[in-house]
């Protein structure tokens, strides 16, 4: 006959690993959920488990969440499933959402006058519990929509204003880190392809570099500081802004905010003839794996953003908890990972001595050079 299935191959219920273990189906309920208001003795716990791993027990989500109204699943909401940056944040709150035994579902945001808003419907909804956002503009009208339903929410790599849960890097002294290995490395015309004004990282690392260059004695320059996306074809055409508005004027090292802003401009420069470190220098934000192997491997600074992943992961869960957010700053000191992208200015005396790596100033900011057979990220 169809339709049923033999007893001896029909899926282990509760009810089964209950009976096998000796004890009420609540019990086993209780101890599988990891529920410690009611603990069951160890004697007892270890029956229980050791009865659900002989049986090939498994919780049926499906109907959990009928019972308790929940998903027991988070959003994750970027900005660009092409960027792969993204992938070492997705590292740190996978970490944090397996150890909750919950899931993750990875939504690509879109604008907010985008009239397919996939990501608010998944709020609004029911599909997940709660959601980290990571596609935040400064005044954005979808987060501040999500905030006002009570859905639980914090934002990555990013604030809106109004907007209380955030979890972001320390973003002004990345930029200051690369300011002050180009000053050392003996650089004073200083440039940064800078992130969107509409975005608070954008904003947050300009204003690191313009700190910087103040810290030094040095002036910015309009013309040496065009402002895109985070996309390559972004830095692609702020690399041509810059050669078009600084003419015969350029600056002999750059600041790049994203690291595929930094591709962009890389062939820009090298279509326009000019190379990297011979004529220009470059650092871009973010540590990928990929920095080792562009052309030239790019000099890069390495934040944390697989553990800014993981902190706001567990972030969103407190707050499902109905327990308190904040806005955090995580302390980590950036680092920079230095490859072939940077070298004295040409005219600089030190450039004999360009493969010894010259130590950064400031406040003891770290320098790694990877091991030829290391990956990066």
């Amino acid at each position: 006959m169809f339709g049923r299935l033999r007893p001896e191959s029909r899926a282990a219920i509760l009810k089964d690993v209950a009976l096998r273990a000796g004890v009420d189906a609540s019990t086993v309920s209780r101890v599988l959920r990891g529920d410690e208001r009611k603990p069951a003795k160890a004697e007892t716990r270890a029956r229980i488990l050791q009865a659900a791993r002989d049986m090939g027990y498994r919780p049926n989500g499906v109907a959990r969440s009928l019972r308790t109204r929940k998903a027991e699943a988070i959003g994750l909401v970027i900005p660009d499933a092409g960027n792969p940056g993204f992938a070492e944040i997705f590292k740190g709150v996978q970490a944090a959402t397996a150890r909750a035994g919950w899931h993750v579902i990875v939504v690509e945001g879109r604008g907010p006058n985008h009239p397919d808003l996939g990501w608010e419907r998944l709020v609004f909804e029911g599909r997940v519990d709660g959601v980290l956002v990571l596609t935040a503009s400064v005044r954005d009208p979808v987060v501040q929509r999500v905030a006002r339903s009570g859905v639980p929410l914090v934002l990555v790599n990013r604030r809106s204003d109004g907007i209380v849960g955030s979890v972001v890097m320390n973003d002004e002294r990345g930029a200051e880190v690369a300011v002050d290995h180009f000053v050392a490395l003996g650089h004073t015309r200083i440039g940064h392809i800078a992130g969107p004004p509409d975005i608070d990282t954008g904003r947050r690392r300009t204003a690191g570099f313009r700190a910087a260059l103040r810290k030094h004695g040095l002036k910015s320059r309009a013309a040496w500081m065009p402002v895109t996306d985070y996309t390559e074809a972004g830095g692609a055409e702020a690399a041509r802004r810059l050669l078009a508005e600084a003419g015969a004027d350029l600056p002999t090292a750059l600041y790049v905010a994203s690291f595929l802003s930094g591709i962009g401009a890389i062939k820009t420069f090298k279509d326009a003839g000019l190379s990297a470190p011979d004529d220009l220098s470059i650092i871009v934000s973010d540590e990928l794996a990929l920095a080792a192997h562009t052309d030239p491997p790019l000099s890069t600074v390495l934040m944390p953003v697989t553990r800014m992943g993981e902190v706001a992961a567990n972030m969103l869960f407190a707050a499902m908890a109905k327990g308190p957010v904040a806005d955090v700053v995580l302390p980590d000191e950036p680092q920079l990972v230095l490859r072939a992208s940077t070298a004295p200015p040409p005219s600089h005396e030190a450039r004999v001595i360009a493969s010894a790596a010259p130590s950064p100033i400031g406040r003891g900011a770290g320098v790694r050079r990877p091991a030829p057979d290391e990956k990066s990220g």
